[in-house]
């Protein structure tokens, strides 16, 4: 089952890269970066302000093979996963700690980010590899171990913002030590705390320097109310938080999290059943104290992200010791030879055996691209509408084009693009009711050539924005547009795009 996970997810890593959030985000930030030269903030593109760890070795893979190679980088990373988790393991569950691999490597959310070229598996290898230094640390305790787990804790800060949480669980664990331990020995704890906070703001701080520099924010566009500077008041707004932040809601997550994953993120990014099957378990059984404290970081780190962000593809650091705990019961109800116990693991090696297969399943989609009867462009031109897009651009637009368009995917056009809802976020054009002539006379000002809609064909068929649509319309009735196409996703999902030249200028210009 292991190894059929890994194939399943290497074969969908080899497929042409259609993942949304990649071709807006992971993807275009690098790609940015690629073409002009240096590593600077684009104020319409506000990721390019995030910790970036993951992007830069996407923009190595770029330079090097193309987008595939960054969804292998992502593939190789969740391989590291994996034996981050047999790592910690290791201690208590010996030859059979490759059980805790298979069950962290079999989380859904695992094996489908192996095959995208997101930040989620590299957070949680990084972060899982924190986690391995800081435990090992503590059975041996050298300034050595502290600084390597400072070190790996640095490159989780600079893969995404949960691993402030994770640092910031594992320094109070550090913190809490120097009271406990014997007097004689609280020097050498305060020198471990201080060489591991000292290292992690070493390799993880300068984002958050570089991002302060930039907008005054260190963590961008979050908690401005408590940091100032640019970026939001709130994570995420209260009404769209699947669940309410409270004591017994954030508890509990677990619970809602498995059983209606669509709530939170999507199917494909759940956590799957195996963690609220066994980890209860924990309070039947008598765990050993490092289980116990894995679980118990794992958990607390689970807690204290979703009151801010409840996705599951934020919090998969927590994955790596709740598989730990997972597989150490699954252990113990066999070894105990009870009735209960081998039905308990007879279940989860179905489980198991179900997401393997899960695993290889994703990679039907581009198998005609494996097995060499279909094109990766032939694939693309199905799959992905701004692959389209992208070479009528390239074959008809010039190279001092500038397009400002509704979709958010970019990476594959080839002209300076921006997306015109984070545009309008910042500058708040087209929200005071102004006329379209003036939105138009504002944005050539700005240096766009040309506009890009994509309204889809049914509105409520996928979340849209059409403010600038209906901003615009009579002015677009005026005006031909020089492409118009009916494009679908791999998804179902049919646009209407449509792209016009912002060359004339109008007349009567006001608000």
């Amino acid at each position: 089952m292991f190894c059929v996970t890994i194939i399943g997810t290497f074969l969908t890593a080899l497929g042409p890269v259609t993942d949304g959030d990649a071709l807006c985000y992971h993807l275009q930030v690098p790609k940015v970066f690629l073409t002009q030269g240096s590593v600077g903030f684009e104020p319409a593109l506000h990721e390019t302000v995030y910790p970036l760890v993951t992007e830069m070795l996407y923009a190595v893979g770029l330079s090097l093979q193309g987008p595939v190679a960054c969804r292998l980088i992502q593939w190789a990373l969740g391989l590291v996963f994996a034996a981050t988790a047999t790592a910690l393991a290791r201690p208590v569950l010996g030859r059979r700690a490759f059980w805790a691999g298979a069950v962290a490597l079999g989380v859904p959310a695992v094996s489908n980010g192996m095959g995208a070229p997101l930040n989620d598996v590299a957070l949680a290898a990084f972060g899982n590899a924190a986690i391995l230094a800081w435990v090992r640390r503590r059975d041996r305790p050298t300034l050595g171990g502290a600084v390597l787990a400072g070190m790996l804790a640095g490159f989780a800060l600079g893969v995404k913002y949960p691993a402030i949480v994770m640092v910031g669980l594992l320094g109070m664990a550090m913190t809490a030590r120097i009271v406990m331990v014997r007097r004689g020995n609280r020097p050498r704890a305060i020198r471990d705390l201080t060489a591991f906070v000292l290292t992690a703001i070493l390799f993880g701080g300068c984002w958050y320097l570089r991002a302060y520099l930039w907008t005054g924010n260190p963590v961008f566009p979050f908690f401005r109310h408590v940091f100032g500077g640019a970026g939001l008041d709130e994570v995420l707004d209260p009404i769209k938080r699947p669940m309410p932040v409270n004591a017994w809601s954030v508890l509990t997550a677990l619970w809602p999290m498995t059983l209606d994953p669509n709530r939170f993120d999507s199917l494909s990014h759940q956590f799957g059943p195996i963690f609220l099957m066994l980890l209860p378990g924990l309070f039947l059984l008598r765990p050993p104290k490092r289980i116990w404290g894995l679980a118990a970081l794992g958990y607390a780190f689970l807690t204290l992200c979703v009151t801010q962000r409840q996705s599951m593809r934020f919090v998969l650091i927590a994955v790596g010791p709740f598989s730990v705990a997972a597989a150490w019961v699954a252990v113990s109800c066999w070894e105990r030879r009870s009735i209960a116990g081998r039905i308990a693991v007879l279940g989860l090696v179905a489980i198991l055996a179900g997401e393997s297969v899960l695993a290889v399943a994703r990679a039907r989609h581009a198998l005609p691209v494996l097995i060499g009867t279909e094109s990766a462009e032939s694939y693309l031109a199905r799959k992905e509408p701004t692959f389209v897009v992208g070479r009528w651009m390239a074959a008809n637009l010039p190279e001092s084009a500038r397009v400002i368009g509704q979709d958010h995917r970019g990476f594959y056009l080839p002209r300076p693009y921006t997306m015109e809802l984070a545009y309008r976020r910042r500058t708040g054009l087209a929200t005071y009711g102004e006329t379209p002539e003036f939105v138009i006379h504002k944005l050539r000002n700005q240096g766009f050539t040309h506009v890009m809609l994509c309204p889809p064909v049914v509105e409520n068929s996928v979340e849209f924005d059409p403010t600038l649509s209906r901003v615009l319309a009579p002015w677009l009735k005026a005006h031909a547009p020089v492409y118009r196409a009916d494009l679908g996703d791999g998804d179902g999902v049919v646009r209407r795009y449509a792209i016009y030249a912002l060359a004339d200028r109008p007349e009567g210009v006001r608000r």
